[in-house]
């Protein structure tokens, strides 16, 4: 487990190489088009975004063996890099793309060969046997569904790659139904509810100790401009 903090991103900007490899993709892609999708803009203009990035997927982006690996993303959007993770791993995309890039994707289908599944997670059929599944900055922010997607996931892949985001300064949000008029008030996790939720499959995590998980709520520090906290967490699966 790794929760992020502004020395982590001193150090990796002292080599950022997410984006001197994402400089020459969009050179190469589109003619440099599609820095506009909003994916695809985050990751060229944020350095906090890039060295999780580095994190997550830097072993696939620098696969240069004849063994693809069998990854499926869900939530990954489109980047320029898509184009590296469909050509070093049997890359399968789960996402609606909610921010954009249709267009790009369908491309990237075509040409790399990958697949995409255009639903939400939970109704998605997948295949079931997976090297790798990963859930960039979703869980529990995004989609307060995170156990349902472990224990979905767990089954049917050897890792599972989590960056989860909580705040422990409360942050909440009026929202509305998509199914009904009802205006709901949405308080995001704090560090002290994810870390109860991630204890559920704490023989299964990689490199983490329950003092991490316990500091998961006096952790106030954030590479973030809104103040939220964000760790790494890795997850063993079921495959051997």
């Amino acid at each position: 487990m790794k929760t992020y903090c502004n020395e982590f991103l001193k150090k990796y900007l002292c080599n950022d190489w997410i984006m001197d490899v994402l400089k020459t993709q969009m050179d190469n892609t589109r003619g440099g088009q599609e820095k506009n999708v909003r994916y695809n803009k985050w990751l060229y203009e944020m350095d906090n975004k890039r060295m999780i990035y580095a994190d997550v997927y830097g072993d696939l982006l620098k696969n240069k063996t004849s063994i693809r690996p069998k990854v499926i993303d869900v939530g990954g959007g489109y980047t320029s890099l898509t184009h590296i993770l469909a050509s070093n791993c049997e890359y399968t995309l789960l996402d609606f793309l909610a921010h954009g890039g249709d267009d790009e994707v369908k491309e990237c289908v075509n040409k790399r060969n990958m697949k995409w599944i255009n639903m939400d997670w939970n109704e998605a059929v997948t295949e079931k046997d997976y090297d790798i599944v990963i859930a960039n900055d979703i869980f529990p922010h995004v989609d307060q569904r995170m156990e349902m997607f472990i224990d979905k996931f767990l089954p049917i892949c050897k890792e599972i790659r989590l960056i989860i985001t909580y705040y422990n300064n409360p942050k909440y949000y009026a929202t509305k139904r998509i199914d009904d008029p009802e205006i709901m008030t949405f308080l995001s996790w704090d560090g002290e509810i994810t870390g109860i939720k991630l204890k559920k499959y704490y023989d299964r995590l990689i490199n983490t100790s329950l003092d991490q998980i316990d500091k998961m709520k006096n952790e106030f520090s954030s590479i973030y401009k809104n103040g939220r906290q964000v760790s790494y967490v890795r997850i063993k699966g079921d495959i051997r």
